[in-house]
């Protein structure tokens, strides 16, 4: 008998999520920056690509990237994330 057999017992629904589409994302982006009180798009339309690119649409994947990628463009002193910015923050995350 495996270890997880008593687990799998237990489990009553099992459920697999996907990451959201491409068009999730970038609203996703947009609202998260709107209620941080921001009125313009921060990120640019290829920043979103390349985010959805490296995440594949995972949420917990996205706040992380978006975060660093904020944080660099910050660093910069740019008012704008554009794919530089991401594709910087992705290596410095080692994703």
């Amino acid at each position: 008998m495996s270890i997880n057999n008593p687990l799998r017992q237990r489990i009553v629904v099992k459920y697999i999520m996907t990451g959201l589409s491409k068009d999730e994302v970038t609203d996703y982006l947009s609202s998260r920056i709107r209620v941080a009180g921001s009125k313009e798009d921060v990120f640019t339309p290829p920043a979103v690509d390349a985010i959805y690119g490296i995440s594949s649409g995972v949420p917990r994947v996205i706040n992380s990237l978006a975060t660093n990628s904020l944080l660099y463009a910050c660093g910069k002193k740019q008012h704008q994330v554009d794919e530089e910015v991401v594709y910087q923050a992705q290596s410095e995350m080692n994703l």
